[in-house]
């Protein structure tokens, strides 16, 4: 009984240890990713989308390059699904775009220059014995700006044009890839 009592004891630590060392170890996020993750859950929080389990958020916010002393940015956003089956690509692409409407602008706001943006789902079973898929869409800035300046470039013009420009060797462009690790 005492050697239960002790192991259960030396297990509790452990966790307690690897929770501590994970919080010290969790990177801080800028400004400008806290301000693109607040417009992110005021416009595409849960319960404003089927299968939203939890607002999309940055991952990583890389910079690609840096153009007269300014970064050129490739965020990296990912939409959590509450679904066990692949989303079809007229869902895909309503997430896609409510996250580019809803990103970009705070980007403009801050006077930073984006490239691309990554834009990631995630869906299906995730547990201990399995783990659910990751699918990205890349959407070059091009892209972005004409579907926030143009009224009649929507979702599916969209998609479209991302399914023209995949493989492309001139573009960045890329429709249902497996995410970037």
């Amino acid at each position: 009984m005492r050697a239960a009592l002790a192991a259960s004891l030396l297990a509790l630590a452990l966790v307690g240890a690897v929770l501590v060392v994970r919080r010290g170890r969790k990177r801080r996020r800028s400004p400008l990713e806290e301000a693109v993750d607040d417009r992110l859950a005021e416009s595409m929080g849960p319960g404003t989308g089927s299968h939203l389990e939890r607002a999309p958020r940055i991952r990583r916010l890389a910079v690609l390059d840096e153009d007269a002393g300014e970064p050129v940015y490739a965020p990296r956003i990912r939409i959590d699904l509450g679904t066990t089956d692949a989303p079809g690509m007229e869902l895909v692409f309503e997430y896609v775009a409510g996250v580019l409407e809803a990103s970009h602008p705070v980007f403009e706001e801050h006077d930073e220059r984006v490239a691309y943006y990554d834009v990631e789902l995630t869906f299906g079973p995730d547990g201990l014995l399995v783990s659910g898929e990751c699918r990205r869409v890349t959407v070059p800035a091009e892209l972005v700006e004409r579907l926030l300046e143009d009224d009649r470039y929507r979702a599916f013009d969209l998609r479209r044009d991302i399914e023209r420009a995949d493989g492309n060797d001139d573009s960045v462009a890329a429709l249902w890839k497996p995410c970037r690790s």
